[in-house]
């Protein structure tokens, strides 16, 4: 028979999952969470609204969605009762939260979308994020669905080289020509 976590211990793993993820969206979460059988949705979403509630956790807008945060009360909150989660539930999130965290301010930072133009076309938005700010902000228009949708794929794992070389071709001094 498997042991049924209590509230508690679900809302102290939340909160070490955040301390350890850094911001987070509730997707983000989510995916991390049930990938690591931490918890299922329901819970996670219970979890996330009591501990907002209680000002154990901070929201914040981003251009993903809410933005999940530690408050200074939620980390004095878990180092008081982090010995309330068994360790090997602690340990679990530890061993593959900076692969996540990686991935997690990645897609924070390369953000991209498209929508139907009136002309019929789609204008695919490509930016790369910092602090909340765009470093770049590009719109493409392409002709098909199909394009838009690879073009997005795409973003995250080239968006640094892309932002690159933009930077080095438009910010290399011109030589004068005769």
């Amino acid at each position: 028979m498997q042991r049924r976590p209590s509230d508690l211990e679900n809302k102290l793993l939340l909160l070490h999952a955040v301390d350890r993820l850094g911001a987070v969206t509730a997707p983000q979460l989510l995916a991390f969470m049930a990938e690591n059988d931490g918890m299922d949705y329901i819970t996670l979403q219970l979890c996330l609204a009591e501990l907002d509630d209680a000002g154990l956790l901070r929201r914040r807008p981003h251009a993903l969605g809410m933005l999940y945060t530690l408050t200074g009360e939620g980390l004095d909150t878990l180092s008081m009762f982090r010995a309330r989660v068994p360790h090997s539930r602690l340990e679990g999130i530890n061993r593959v939260a900076d692969n996540w965290r990686i991935r997690f301010r990645r897609e924070r930072q390369m953000l991209s979308d498209f929508e139907r133009a009136p002309n019929g076309d789609y204008a695919v938005r490509l930016r790369v994020m910092e602090r909340n700010e765009p470093l770049l902000d590009m719109t493409i228009s392409v002709p098909t669905h199909g394009q838009a949708q690879r073009m997005c794929d795409a973003w995250a794992a080239r968006a640094g080289d892309i932002y690159a070389h933009i930077m080095h071709a438009l910010g290399e001094e011109q030589t004068p020509q005769k």
